[in-house]
């Protein structure tokens, strides 16, 4: 599964040492990052049309926590929130800005170092050459420079690979960050969806259960009625406001955990804009398990990222075989002003050229620094090529399992939707006749009782469905990485054969 030593698997090509060391020679190619290559053109995976299923939003009945505003939002607007705050974006863009400042480092191994200095040299004492001895006393404070380049040619290339391929790695893994915020800010829109589904279809079997002691009071008052008919009837309408409450701690539960992906305050209660909310598809029904296996591979960000460290672990090796058993070069020079022309030489002294005091200092030497600690770090980057090989494995795994799970839920929600829309209709006529039966003195209070509670769920079924149908087409988007601002929301298809130049970022 390992590429081969100094092979990208990005584009498939060996860094050997000597093209290592023309691409440094070349200058800042090897620092050019993801971001400023052409972005890859994504496969446009909508479908042609859309179904009619649809569920009716409106949570404007819906009391707001502490009394304070009401926010109403779209998908649209979480979204566009969501990439211009969340906190996890804005940590793996400064992660990147790391990645790229460790990339500049490697690059700057490259040049000399230079170590301005201030030097004071001060003479007390005999001074004496082959062919005299005297007292003096001077002293003198100068400036000085000292340009040094200490560089092993293998281990800085194979650093600066090592750092390209890490800036890479974090500039996908922030595309990845952006794609799970955004999949997890639409999943959490659909669910305070749903939790105002649950709101609303709890708010109408409360209505119901009032409307039903109502009768049942005045079937009582007019001797038509059982005083035990109407204590059930009262005992209905109690657990009917239970379930009222329930379902608004979820609805409030569902806005603050929205209000904390989208970076709000909590106390804000967020609902979804009063309207129909649509069963949306976002990819096409036609189009095979296999092919969006590969897309996934091929697309998805976080995928990219373990591959790009597997080729940075590669190059760790590498510089790790060439730091150990390279050839190290070392050159310095030293530049210094000369002397003052008053007061030198001191009085009493013959100084001749080489006098310390005027040494101008050079040195160059190359060489190998060789121990058996080498091979003990050698053995250590293996280990890391070989772990960072089973975490693409891993990861491989992971993502053919995320598309399978969400293209399988997709299907399944898709074939719950017209069975619940079904149930619907004949839970809601059945208990319309119920309540007929009843006014009519025909009926039993059981009997409506139990048309209620199967419109509940019937209700609670359908919207279900569809919001259980949408965050699958969302979940399947995002395993296979095309997941963005540009095709969350549905739109119309194009022609055959053609991309999407896709940004799955801002």
């Amino acid at each position: 599964m390992s590429p081969e030593k100094g092979r990208s698997p990005r584009n498939g090509f060996v860094w050997s040492p000597p093209t290592a060391f023309l691409v440094l020679g070349l200058g800042g190619c090897l620092g050019m990052s993801q971001g400023d290559k052409a972005e890859l053109l994504r496969p446009s995976v909508s479908p042609a049309a859309q179904p009619s299923a649809s569920l009716k939003v409106d949570a404007s009945h819906i009391q707001p926590m502490y009394e304070r505003r009401l926010l109403a939002i779209d998908l649209p607007t979480v979204i566009r929130i969501t990439l211009a705050r969340n906190i996890d974006i804005q940590e793996a863009q400064q992660r990147v800005e790391a990645s790229r400042g460790e990339l500049d480092a490697s690059i700057g191994m490259i040049f000399p170092s230079i170590s301005p200095q201030i030097t004071t040299l001060g003479i007390q004492g005999a001074l004496s050459n082959v062919t005299n001895l005297a007292l003096a006393s001077f002293s003198h404070t100068f400036p000085a420079v000292v340009v040094q380049w200490v560089i092993n040619p293998g281990q800085v290339a194979y650093n600066v690979i090592a750092s390209n391929r890490r800036l890479e790695a974090s500039e996908q893994q922030d595309q990845a960050v952006v794609l799970e915020t955004t999949r997890l800010a639409a999943i959490q829109y659909y669910e305070l969806v749903l939790a105002q589904a649950r709101v609303a279809v709890a708010q109408r079997a409360m209505r119901e259960a009032e409307e039903l002691l109502r009768i049942q009071r005045l079937r009582v008052k007019a001797g038509a009625g059982l005083p035990a008919d109407q204590l059930r009837a009262e005992a209905t309408l109690a657990g009917r406001k239970q379930d009222l409450l329930i379902a608004l701690n979820g609805f409030y539960n569902a806005s603050v955990a929205l209000t904390a992906t989208l970076q709000l305050d909590p106390t804000i209660m967020l609902a979804p804009k009063a309207g129909a909310m649509v069963q949306t598809a976002l990819v096409r029904e036609d189009l095979p398990i296999d092919d969006m296996l590969a897309i996934a591979v091929q697309y998805r960000p976080d995928l990219e990222a373990v591959r790009s460290l597997l080729a940075a672990a590669d190059a760790d090796k590498g510089a790790t075989v060439w730091g150990g058993l390279g050839p190290q070069i070392t050159a310095s020079r030293t530049f210094a002003p000369p002397p003052p022309a008053v007061g030198y030489p001191p009085a009493g002294a013959i100084l001749t050229k080489d006098t310390m005091y005027r040494q101008q200092k050079y040195q160059a030497t190359a060489g190998f620094n060789w121990s058996l600690a080498t091979f003990g770090r050698i053995r250590t980057a293996a280990a890391h090529v070989n772990m960072a090989s089973l975490d693409l494995d891993r990861q491989l795994e992971q993502v053919q399992t995320s598309v399978v799970a969400a293209h399988q839920a997709s299907i399944l929600a898709k074939k719950a939707v017209p069975i619940a829309q079904q149930q619907v209709k004949a839970a809601e006529e059945a208990l319309r006749l119920t309540q007929q039966n009843i006014l009519a003195g025909t009926g039993l209070l059981i009997d409506v009782l139990q048309a209620q509670d199967a419109a509940d769920q019937a209700r609670l079924r359908n919207a279900t469905a569809v919001v259980q149908y949408n965050q699958a087409q969302i979940n399947l988007l995002g395993a296979m990485g095309l997941l963005g601002v540009e095709n969350i929301q549905p739109r119309a298809p194009e022609p055959a054969g053609n991309h999407l130049a896709s940004k799955s970022r801002r």
